[in-house]
């Protein structure tokens, strides 16, 4: 991992995040629906995939989401299919170390297979791109720690679904990227849509989480200028923080108690 932040909010932030993937609607993936895949994204995040099947059903997913790519690779279907397997690959216990939250190999690897199967789908040009899916891969770029494409991708997200939810997080998203106006412009925004009763709730989390885009941002800085002057910039781009909904106190999303 290119940098390890602590805080305060680990676990309201990833109640948050497990929040953000119910409530961006992306059914299909989070509970299994239409799937033969037992359990889903949320399972796969909170580490409660009890279902029957193999240990490895993510794993087998992912072959067979790859095999369809293959065999017609000019599905945008099958493109979207892949970056949901890859993505619930990342999050399960196969992908996650479930103590640390950091990233396994495999876990790794599939973070790199979402953002990669996402970019092949927009190859395609499709006339409207998946907005649930785009939430997916945002994820996956923030823990990658490409921020600045993460931000560009969640926007497709929120424009489509521009609810309390969509906008936290792609205020979350620009602050890490520094695209500081962009983050406040989104976090009003996310505060807005908020019931009353919670607006204080969020605005505090607002506070965290903008301080902790600014460590971000600093932290990149610093291990990229580290990288370029030990001559070893072409591996700047190859860290990553845990997947968001899953960290313990790492980069890839927020802190807690």
């Amino acid at each position: 991992m290119l940098f390890d932040l602590k805080g305060r909010r680990k676990r309201l932030v990833q109640v948050v995040y497990v929040c953000l993937a119910v409530l961006f609607g992306g059914s299909l993936v989070l509970f299994g629906t239409g799937s033969s895949v037992s359990g889903g994204l949320v399972d796969a995040i909170t580490g409660n995939n009890k279902g029957g099947g193999s240990s490895n059903v993510f794993s087998d997913q992912v072959d067979r989401a790859q095999k369809a790519t293959v065999q017609n690779p000019r599905s945008e279907q099958n493109w979207l299919d892949l970056v949901r397997a890859q993505f619930n690959l990342a999050a399960s216990s196969e992908g996650s170390d479930q103590q640390t939250g950091q990233l396994t190999d495999k876990g790794q690897a599939a973070v790199i297979g979402t953002t990669d199967a996402w970019e092949r789908y927009l190859k395609l040009k499709p006339k409207k791109p998946d907005s649930g899916t785009a939430q997916f891969a945002a994820l996956a770029y923030g823990a990658q720690q490409e921020y600045r494409q993460a931000v560009r991708t969640q926007e497709i997200a929120t424009r489509a679904r521009p609810n309390a939810n969509s906008w936290f997080q792609l205020a979350d998203l620009a602050y890490r990227a520094g695209e500081v106006q962009k983050g406040d412009e989104a976090a009003k925004k996310a505060v807005q849509l908020t019931p009353k009763d919670q607006q204080n709730s969020v605005k505090d989390l607002v506070k965290q989480t903008k301080k902790q885009g600014a460590q971000v941002v600093k932290a990149v800085a610093k291990a990229k200028a580290q990288a370029k002057k030990q001559n070893k910039g072409s591996q700047a781009g190859s860290s990553f923080g845990p997947l968001p909904g899953q960290q313990a106190g790492g980069a890839g999303g927020g802190t807690g108690p």
